[in-house]
């Protein structure tokens, strides 16, 4: 059931507000703007707790705002929706609650903080959105506070970084609404209540279908950094301030992730694209993330670099459960959804400990730093076990459904057995990587 609730709509603005606040009352908050904006991720993370009881009861809640003209702001929030929304809001806490020491001595701390709400508020509307117009001025606005947040701290290297990432999230977002326009066009409506395509409805649709596909994935996959898409992650990472570079690889990724499950799922639909090439395309280039990513991070030496590229890696296999369209693979990519910002966010966090308190970025540097931090060296041992997936690890529990997504293939006639063993085989041989 569809319920009416203002609640999708809190959750976007309460971060705007904080945000719109941080200048007017630059005086008063500027010795606490880092208490400020957990005060505010904390009370969106309470709006999005409030939907709980809804959301568990199979309900969907939406707020619709009439623009005047045909389209209009839709925020809809469903069991999927509110799974990412969650995760996101939650580690945003913790990344905010962690900058009160990391961001306390560095410059520009009311912009920073300014743009952090931001880019919360992008994606609180990346993943509560109901229609395609919504979806893409949030996922806009995600990408413009999010470039501000990776050249912080204003170095050459940082904004050569932000100049490749700005730039191919400038091509990826046209892309984007090429495809968002043309799909008005044919369906005649972006809401996804209203979607899938169907090409009974519409000859042309057909012929049009793998370039609305490829608009929308490019677009997503330059978020997500999937493969070939994945050339401003390595740098953008590790220049970014560590709770930053958490946030853009535990949270900011999903947007990406959630957004080509939407195109699969919602936009296309299984009906129109199973046994088309296009997810066959997909599938391999979410193997290839996950094998490049592993393969590259271990040659790295700095340790957020390494990170990042393992994090290429990781949304390869979510990007493969969606791809493989099983039941237990779609699962698996979910539920890898989670255990990533878990992981991932862990990892980046307790990197940017041994920064701030030793100043140590490479990896030779940390020989013994387990004598000397054994704590933060221990939640960071913890994270990487669980990203190799061991178990009884939460990184094993999602492999595991994706290895068994990946058998299912040739059950469900998405792929032939072959497919499904060479998907086994890549993350087998990924996991030993992760390892290495």
């Amino acid at each position: 059931m569809v319920i009416k609730s203002s609640l999708p709509l809190l959750a976007i603005v309460i971060p705007i507000l904080g945000a719109i606040a941080v200048p007017v009352l630059r005086e008063r908050i500027e010795k606490y703007v880092n208490q400020f904006t957990v005060f505010i991720t904390s009370l969106t993370f309470v709006v999005v707790l409030l939907m709980y009881s809804d959301i568990s009861n199979g309900n969907i809640l939406q707020i619709v705002l009439h623009s005047g003209f045909s389209i209009g702001f839709n925020f809809r929030v469903d069991a999927l929706g509110y799974f990412v929304g969650f995760i996101s809001t939650f580690i945003w806490v913790l990344a905010s609650i962690y900058s009160l020491e990391y961001m306390a001595n560095k410059g520009n701390l009311l912009r920073y903080n300014m743009f952090s709400m931001l880019t919360l508020a992008g994606m609180m509307g990346v993943v509560f959105t109901g229609n395609l117009f919504s979806l893409y001025l949030t996922f806009e606005m995600l990408t413009i506070a999010s470039y501000v947040l990776m050249i912080h701290e204003e170095t050459p290297r940082a904004l050569r970084a932000g100049m490749i990432y700005l730039f191919m999230a400038i091509v990826g977002g046209l892309l984007l609404l090429f495809s968002i326009l043309a799909t008005y066009a044919i369906a005649g409506t972006g809401d996804f209540a209203d979607l899938p395509l169907k090409a009974s409805e519409n000859p042309l649709l057909r012929s049009l279908l793998p370039y609305l596909f490829w608009g929308y994935v490019i677009g997503f996959g330059v978020k997500a950094g999937l493969f070939p898409l994945h050339i401003w992650c390595p740098e953008g990472y590790a220049v970014a301030p560590s709770p930053a570079s958490a946030l853009f690889a535990g949270v900011m990724k999903k947007a990406g992730a959630y957004g080509i499950f939407r195109t699969i799922y919602s936009i296309g639909g299984l009906d129109l694209l199973r046994g088309e090439s296009m997810l066959t395309i997909l599938l391999i280039f979410s193997l290839i993330s996950i094998f490049l990513g592993s393969a590259m991070a271990i040659s790295q030496v700095e340790i957020k670099k390494m990170l990042a590229y393992s994090s290429i890696s990781q949304i390869g296999y979510i990007i493969l459960g969606f791809a493989l369209i099983t039941p237990r693979g779609a699962t698996g990519g979910f539920i890898h959804i989670l255990n990533h910002a878990l992981i991932k966010s862990t990892l980046f966090l307790a990197a940017g400990s041994y920064i701030y308190k030793k100043d140590l970025k490479n990896i030779p540097d940390l020989v013994g730093i387990g004598k000397t931090m054994p704590v933060t060296t221990a939640c960071f041992t913890i994270a990487g076990l669980s990203m190799i997936g061991f178990p009884p690890f939460n990184g094993f529990i999602s492999k595991w459904f994706l290895a068994l997504g990946s058998v299912d293939v040739a059950k469900y006639g998405a792929y032939s057995f072959t497919t499904g063993v060479i998907c086994l085989s890549v993350l087998m041989l990924s996991s030993l990587m992760n390892l290495l």
